[in-house]
Parts: structure tokens; sequence; C-alpha cells
């Protein structure tokens, strides 16, 4: 029988005895190994197939560390927590007669499976498939039909004696996720992780020595649910260890008494949790317990295991490599602004105003929504291949067309693009980005004009709205082309109507492959530069020094803790200079950087005080693209119109020269 966890103070009683005498012989203590991946989103093989480059993480890795810990300790427990079998870099093998990432999970013996989210993208045939082909159990406690769960919620492993439960939860919001097409889940019901824990703790009692946690669900919850950070501080008394997953994000920390770890995704790490367990009675008690993440970037790819995949490699290098059409022109040059951020997130750029151009065309759309979910996105002169319409739209996500009031508009653009940005402060260089939401949840805006004033609070940033040239009305009513997960998010925080649904369609990803089919002549970057960020001044008098600080590697841009969200947090002069990063200024500054005040005025963008747009302009000393930019169109933002303007005489970015004359173009 399972017993509380030996409180701190009597193992250290026990082990400071020991030293004197055995309490206990060596039978009666034993080491329970537990392993983890998660979120591998098919990334079988070390090779990114969009991106067209090796990688540093697969399961290649980890089945090289699996098999090292195996060896130390052949009675270890394998599990996955979910998003395993929606491949990100490329997918069309789920017909095949067994999909080869269920069969790369047989081939490591993988006890369990605990199903994600994405696992109920592509229709609920293939669900069920795929478990009936995986050879340990498959998890999923939490989800209902007609009052009986469809998946085991937990199983109980005899490892050397010791009784070991497993249980697994899903994300509970997959009815939201997967609205378009509720056949995709079979019209289950989910209950919380939350609440399912209690249960499932609740069925196991009495029943297990060693209770441990797999679940499809961050630390953080999402729309309103608790989270497993919380689900960790009520129950860890009665768990043993927690390994979670669908954040993506790098975790081993102590909650509630216990290890919880999560590996990020696509075999960054593979999870360990060790236990040591003490005879007690008819049982065993845990005794101590140890959660690592072991890198597997540290490793070489199993090579046994790249033998058997060799062949699914060879085939998913052809397909990504099937060419589609011609690029006339590289989209983005550059891709970033400084190294660490990303232009496209900065201003209205062609690669969106592609993916916003097909939704609308194919969804009948007056407006279109769509986010980057690559910094790095981009379509270079040449062929354009089948992987450039995955790292440009990475997933699988289909196409809605939804009826929308001018007033709907506005509230979905403040959430979906107003609050992405941290507010400005004064003396800031560079515009920043929330650290709390993810780059995949800030979209961009077709068919309407717009400004995000990032002086003011979150909630009052869209400003300026237009649609053909005439300010948008409340109740003017438009078509909003978008895609199946961000229609799930807005109708479920009540911005959308579910009856006012107009258009149902395949895969955006499709679409655009399949409008370069269709043109006669190569895909040609276009950009209507609809909306701005203002509300901004950057012109520190060190800007320039602050700029060629971070390009030399002297500065670095900050991400979030995770890695997952770039530049989060402004660089800012008088912050610099006060932490003596930066020389002072000849004329004196405080020590301290200037706060605005509450509630902070507008920042009023600096007037041209040179030609109007339209002419020529003579590069002077300690001008930079930005900074012209801001003097022509009132923006740093819209440098790279100049910038294209002048790649004749332009070699880089950041490399103008004093003297050269810069055609500025009339229309920013």
């Amino acid at each position: 029988m399972r017993r509380k966890k030996l409180p701190a103070l009597l193992l250290a009683l026990i082990m400071a005895v020991s030293l004197a005498v055995p309490v206990f012989a060596a039978d009666d203590v034993k080491t329970i190994t537990v392993l983890q991946t998660s979120d591998l989103h098919g990334m079988v093989n070390p090779f990114d197939y969009a991106a067209n480059k090796e990688s540093k993480t697969s399961l290649a890795h980890a089945a090289a560390i699996i098999a090292a810990e195996r060896k130390a300790d052949p009675n270890l427990l394998l599990v996955d927590t979910g998003d395993t079998t929606q491949a990100n870099y490329i997918q069309d093998f789920r017909d095949e007669d067994t999909n080869p990432i269920i069969d790369a999970l047989n081939y490591l013996k993988y006890d369990a499976w605990t199903l994600g989210n994405h696992e109920f993208n592509f229709g609920f045939q293939y669900v069920t498939k795929e478990i009936s082909q995986f050879n340990g159990v498959t998890l999923g406690g939490n989800m209902y039909k007609d009052g009986k769960r469809f998946a085991d919620a937990y199983k109980i492993f005899d490892v050397d004696g010791v009784k070991v439960a497993v249980f697994g939860l899903d994300a509970p919001h997959i009815p939201i996720w997967e609205k378009s097409d509720p056949t995709h889940y079979n019209n289950m019901t989910f209950t919380t992780p939350m609440e399912e824990t209690g249960k499932v703790l609740d069925e196991l009692e009495g029943k297990a020595d060693v209770i441990i946690g797999s679940v499809h669900y961050g630390l953080d919850g999402e729309y309103g649910t608790e989270g497993m950070r919380a689900v960790a501080e009520k129950y860890g008394d009665r768990i043993d260890a927690l390994f979670i997953g669908h954040a993506h994000s790098k975790v081993n920390e102590t909650i509630g008494g216990i290890p919880v770890l999560e590996p990020g995704s696509n075999g960054q790490y593979v999870s360990k949790v060790t236990l040591t367990v003490k005879k007690d009675g008819n049982g065993w008690t845990v005794t101590d317990a140890k959660g690592e993440l072991l890198d597997c970037s540290a490793v070489e790819p199993d090579a046994a295991f790249l033998a058997r995949y060799k062949t699914l490699d060879e085939k998913s290098k052809a397909l990504a490599s099937k060419e589609i059409g011609q690029v006339g022109a590289t989209f983005l040059d550059p891709v970033e602004f400084l190294p660490g951020i990303p232009n496209a997130i900065l201003q209205d750029n062609a690669v969106l105003d592609l993916i916003n151009k097909v939704q609308m065309k194919n969804a009948g759309g007056d407006v279109s929504l769509a986010a980057l979910f690559d910094s790095t996105s981009n379509l270079e002169k040449g062929p354009f291949l089948n992987r450039d319409g995955v790292k440009i739209y990475k997933y699988d996500n289909t196409l809605y067309g939804v009826k929308v009031t001018g007033k709907q508009l506005k509230a979905i653009m403040e959430k979906q693009a107003g609050n992405f940005f941290n507010q400005y402060q004064p003396g800031d260089v560079t515009i920043s980005f929330d650290p709390n939401i993810r780059m995949y949840n800030y979209d961009e805006f077709a068919g309407v004009n717009y400004e995000i004033d990032i002086s003011k609070p979150v909630g009052s940033r869209i400003q300026n709205v237009t649609y053909q040239g005439k300010p948008l009305a409340d109740d003017q009513t438009l078509v909003l082309a978008l895609n199946n997960y961000r229609y799930g998010g807005l109708v479920a925080a009540g911005l959308l109507n579910e009856s006012d649904v107009v258009y149902e369609g395949g895969a955006v990803r499709d679409m655009i492959s399949d409008y370069v089919a269709s043109l006669s002549g190569p895909l040609m970057p276009e950009c209507d530069n609809n909306w701005k960020i203002v509300g901004a001044d950057l012109n520190d008098p060190q800007r320039d020094l602050i700029y060629e600080k971070v390009r030399s590697g002297e500065l670095q841009i900050p991400t979030s803790e995770d890695g997952r969200t770039p530049n989060i947090a402004s660089l800012n002069g008088p912050a610099l200079r006060a932490a003596g990063v930066l020389p002072a200024l000849a004329s004196g500054e405080p020590a301290k950087p200037a706060q605005p005040e509450t509630p902070t005025a507008p920042a009023t963008p600096a007037q041209p005080s040179t030609p109007a747009a339209g002419g020529t302009y003579t590069v002077q000393s300690g001008d930079c693209l930005w900074s012209i930019a801001q003097q022509f169109y009132g923006t740093g933002t819209k440098w790279l119109v100049i910038y294209q303007a002048n790649t004749a005489v332009i070699k880089s970015a950041d490399d103008i020269q004093i003297g050269q004359v810069l055609t500025i173009p009339a229309a920013a």
C-alpha cells in the first residue's frame, strides 16, 4: 500500500542513524526511473524539412539518451505526453499503414502515451487508428463520451515489485480549438485537469505505491482554467512526480513538494525523475525524488534509430523539395531589424500580406487576420518548394469566414494586435513584446488600415481604423477570414458568434501552395503597408551606439524565460546609462530613467524636418535608416520602405555611408 512521503526531518534522522547502524536491508530500498518526452510533433529524424537544415534535437537524439538510461536501469518507465503525431515540418504520412511516429514509439518501447490536443487535428479515425497501433497504454482520463471515459485514466505498472501508477490527462480546450469540426474529437466532453486529477487520485487510493502524472497541459492554464502549477500545489502530497507538456516550455521545478518537468518540444530534452522507495509493510514509500532535464543536443543521434528511419527521411526530403512555382523576389530583407528583433512584427510585410490575401480570396473575406508562426519566415527568390509553404504556415489550420461588425472587429484587433507590445517608456530605442504572449497569438490584419499606439495602455491602442478609405463604423458588417484555431478562441472569448459563419474551407497551407501554382508568372512580394506602430519616439541621443552594441553582441535582446517569445524588454537609453553600460551624456542626466506620467499621454511622432517624401535625402553623420524613416514618415518602423527603394546603393540595412543619396518613396 502506498503511504504518504516521509517528512524531511524524519528522513534526515534516518540518514544520520544509518551512518552507524543499517536501518533496513539493501532489498528494502529500490530506485525507480521514469523518462518523458513531449510535443515531438513528428520530429522523428534530426532534420527540419521546412527550413532544409539539420536539427540538433529530435526523437533520434532522445533515442540515444533512452538507450543509455535503459542500460543503467532496464526497468525504467518511458512515457510521452502528447502532440506527437501532428508534424509541424512536413505532414503527409498519416495515411500510411502505420504512422511513422507511432512506429518509432513502439520501437523505443514506450510504456504510456498521453494524447495531446493536436492528435485531434485531422479526424477521429486517425486517433483511433493510432491508438490501436500503439503497443503501450494510451492515456486520456478527462475525455468522456456518453458519460464513459474514451481512454484509460491510468495504468499501474509492476516495476521490480513496486506498484507504479501513471495517470494521463489532455488539455481540456479541444472543443474550442476544434470547434470547426467537432467530429475530430467525436463530440466528446472534457473535464479540467484539476477536477480529473482529484477524481483519479481517489480511484487510485490504496492501489499503488508510487503515483506519476503524465499530463498534456502547461504550468499556466488557458481560458480561465487552472494549470498544472495549481494542480501540483493542491495535490503534491498525493503525487510523487508530474510530467507535463503542451506549452513547449523547459521546466524542472519543485512544486507542492514534488518534481514537475516539461522537456520543451521537438525532442529538445528528455525528462528524468529518479525515485528512491523504501519498504513499508506490504508496500513502498517514496523517500526521495529527483528531477533532471537531459539535453538531447549534447548527444549524437542513435545510429540504429537513424538506420531504421532512413527511408522516412528520404521520403520527407523528397516531399519537401517538390517544386510548386517560382518566387520572383525575396520577400523579407533583412529578416531582423536587430539581432533578436523580427522585422515582420514591427511593420507590415509581404509574407503575412500573402497569407491574408489567400485567406480573403478563398473565404470571400473583406478583412483577414493571420499570425507569423516562425520569426524567420521568409520567401527567397527562386523556386517555391513544398517546404516554403510549410515554413511560412507550419500548422494544418483550416479556413473560416465569419460575419463581424465594425465594433466586433475593433475589439478583436485590440485583443490580437494591440496587447502584444509593451508600453513605450521615454528613452526606449526598441519596441518590445509582452513576454506572456506567444508570437503565434499576435495577428496582423489586412483589408483595413489602422495604427497601434503603444504609448497608450492595453485596451485602447488600436487607432484610426478605416475601411476603403473611410472610418470603420461600429455597425458596418464585414466578412473576416481567419483560421479555425483563432476562430475557436474568439468564439470562446465572446468576440465571434457561431451563427455568423459564412464559409468553412480546407487547410490554409494548401491554399497558399494552390495559389502559387495557379499563377501564370512568378510570385512577387506585395505589401500594402496598411498599418503602423505609433506613439514611440525612439530618438535617444545614443540610439545608434546601442544598436551597434547589439550588432556586435555586447548587448543582447532579452527573450522570455522559456525562450519562446523574443524581444521581451525594450532597450532604454537612460536605463543603460544609469547601469553604466553607456557613457554619460555630456549635458548630464538623472541617474534613473524618466517615468511616464499616469495616464501616459501619447507621444507625438516626430515631424519631417527635411524635404517631403517623394524626393531624395543625403545621409548625414549619425543617420540610420530608422531615423531617416522617422523624419519622413513619422515612424522609424517604415525604414524598410527606404531600404527596398535603395538596394542598388545600400549593401545592407546597417551599412549606409555619409554622403550617400537615397531615394525617399512618396508613399509609406
